[in-house]
């Protein structure tokens, strides 16, 4: 017998390194609010409910890229393979699992579950599977994100989780595991159970080539069935106990010649596998994680695929498939939605315009609006939206439109007030100018943040042409210039103040030929950056327009502000009477608010008290309120 360190050094390693570099991203979020880290940038779950989605529903689901596919696609290769090595080298739950596992263990909590009940708790995991599945693939957006303990963690409980299905996740993962060994791994986990439905190689590829011959044969088959076919059988063959004879490839075998049954081997393994009086390790809940094999005392005696060599093949083949799906994305882009609406007939003449720099374009919903908006424009038969990329494709028919046309219905004009002039500002000086690389809506968010970060600015707007003419307004006796101003809206970088911390924004603005400066009256300003607004809430759907009366209001138009007016809005809504608000602008450029509140539950006393409080009840998502002063000046 020989002496050996038993710890299995190579997988501590990536097992640790994939925990710090989480931690890394999230500390580097808290220092850098400006960075917000993709925790499932690499989810290769994530990717393969994706690629499920894509496969029926022509979409992919939520915000996925292919990177997560190309991981999914990965994982399938490395079961098939090697076995479920993303389980016993990458998944963070999974290393904390068996280091919880090994504390209860430690101080004598953990129990060992009989035979029967662990029979019926491994169908738990298939369930989960299914439900997670099926509403994935009804809904386009990721369900396991409403659970994912992991998920919760890492954002924070973001509005996707769903906060009771969470916390029970995260339960069942700390005191699931410090009681029975690998809890949630072995019966909860639903990408343990779709792992073990691809070992059943044989059984997975008879299942899906079925389900093809039966569409093929024109039969109109729900996702249902072969979703239901797959969880039920994958639960009956992991009970039977089916020698995995094919795959994976890769699997331990022990010579019985030269064992020496001092049982390290099944004490050692994670998984509680008797490794000790197996001839080959073909266990489903076998991940070759190598732990046996580095623990047994005696050479050449637990070797995989009776080589000695390979030996270092299980932290090999897990970083080399890592590597491998992240060339096979950067070279690899999937549509987040490829939709045609055009006949066969005009699709085979159809031009194709492409896009990039649409950063509104970032997930399902996102790309679902942007089809819906692509669907009115005549001439345009089909879109294709990369979120990855923020990248879009516009199938048109050039008898109608052309790339110009197409650019100007994809730009959105923009205006907005950056702060009110004063009252004694008559006139305002306008910069008219050109600017490259601003299209999106977000860049016209990010130049409005940095004028007013960097000049006294009072407002900007946008209109299509190309380059984008942009027009920036300043009080007339600004020190602005030519020079100036050009160098400011070329600003590369800039750091913008939050509550929290300052927030970086890179931008890549170019400005092309001269800026134009005009004079033009405070009246003419106003009516430029005037934008109507219209709001409807506290059920005004339910009441007819009989019921309703209407209460206007003259406001001042030198403290009028439109960038607070939601929060105005908002503050008025707290009055379950009042169920609408617009405003209006006269022929002498006068604002007015008009109020519509049913007279049965508020008056219009109460209504002009809100209006001049000096602080705004401001309701914010989730239930919260907040404060804010009062800019608002009305007129009795």
């Amino acid at each position: 017998m020989r002496k050996k360190n038993n710890r299995n050094l190579p997988r501590l390693l990536i097992q640790y390194s994939v925990i710090v570099l989480l931690l890394l991203f999230a500390a580097r979020s808290l220092i850098q609010k400006e960075y917000i880290p993709d925790f499932e940038a690499y989810c290769p779950f994530g990717g393969l409910q994706s690629l499920s989605s894509y496969l029926l529903n022509d979409s992919l689901a939520c915000s996925m890229t292919t990177v997560q596919i190309a991981m999914g696609i990965m994982l399938i290769i490395g079961i098939i393979l090697f076995s479920k090595l993303f389980c016993s080298f990458f998944c963070p739950i999974g290393t904390i699992s068996e280091r919880l596992s090994s504390i209860g263990e430690k101080f004598k909590i953990s129990i060992k579950v009989n035979r029967l009940t662990d029979r019926l708790f491994r169908s738990i995991k298939y369930i989960l599977l299914f439900i997670t599945f099926y509403f994935t693939l009804a809904s386009n957006e990721l369900f396991c994100k409403k659970f994912d303990p992991y998920y919760a963690v890492a954002s924070n409980f973001s509005s996707d989780v769903v906060l009771i299905y969470a916390l029970a996740a995260i339960l069942l993962v700390f005191a699931g595991s410090l009681i029975v060994r690998l809890f949630w791994c072995k019966y909860i986990c639903p990408l343990g159970a779709l792992s073990n439905i691809i070992r059943f190689t044989w059984f997975l590829a008879a299942l899906i080539l079925i389900y093809i011959i039966l569409i093929k044969a024109g039969i109109q088959l729900s996702f249902i069935w072969p979703l239901s076919a797959a969880c039920i059988g994958g639960y009956a063959l992991e009970l039977w106990g089916e020698k995995l004879n094919y795959f994976p490839v890769a699997k331990i075998y022990r010579n019985e010649n030269s064992c020496t049954s001092c049982k390290l081997c099944s004490r050692k393994c994670p998984q509680k596998i008797d490794v000790a009086n197996l001839k080959v390790v073909d266990d489903i809940d076998c991940n070759l994680c190598g732990d046996c094999v580095e623990v047994c005392p005696e050479k050449d005696t637990l070797l995989i695929n009776r080589k000695s060599k390979m030996k270092w093949l299980p932290p090999v083949a897990v970083v080399a498939l890592f590597i491998l799906g992240l060339i096979l994305s950067s070279n690899w882009e999937l549509p987040t939605i490829d939709q045609r609406w055009g006949s066969p007939e005009a699709m085979k003449k159809a031009a194709e315009f492409t896009k990039s720099g649409i950063l509104s374009v970032k997930c399902y919903g996102s790309s679902m609006a942007f089809a819906a908006k692509m669907k009115n424009v005549n001439g345009v038969l089909g879109v294709a939206t990369y979120v990855g990329s923020h990248k879009v494709k516009i199938y048109y028919d050039a008898a109608i439109l052309n790339d110009s046309l197409l650019q100007a219905e994809l730009f959105v004009p923009g205006k907005i007030a950056i702060r009110s002039p004063g009252a004694e500002v008559v006139e305002v000086k306008m910069a008219a100018l050109l600017l490259d690389n601003f299209f999106d809506p977000m860049d016209f968010d990010k130049l409005s943040m940095l004028l007013n970060e960097k000049t006294d600015a009072l407002g900007i707007e946008s209109e299509f042409s190309c380059p984008v003419t942009v027009r920036i307004y300043f009080p007339a006796n600004s020190v602005i210039n030519e020079p100036k101003l050009r160098e400011i809206v070329e600003t590369r970088k800039i750091e913008v103040k939050s509550d929290e911390s300052p927030i970086t924004l890179n931008m890549a603005y170019k400005v092309v030929g001269r800026i134009a400066f005009k004079a033009i009256d405070v009246k003419a300003y106003r009516l430029r950056m005037f934008e109507p607004l219209n709001r409807t809430f506290n059920w005004k759907t339910e009441y007819r327009e009989s019921m309703l009366d209407t209460l206007t209001v003259p406001v001042d138009t030198v403290q009028y502000d439109s960038g607070l007016l939601p929060y105005f809005v908002s503050h008025l809504s707290n009055d379950d009477g009042v169920v609408g608000f617009h405003t209006a602008m006269d022929s002498m450029n006068a604002i007015f608010f008009k109020v519509i509140y049913l007279d049965t539950l508020t008056n219009s006393s109460n209504i002009i008290n809100a209006m001049h409080c000096d602080t705004l009840i401001v309701n914010y998502e989730g239930g919260e309120k907040g404060k804010m002063a009062n800019k608002f000046k009305v007129k009795n």
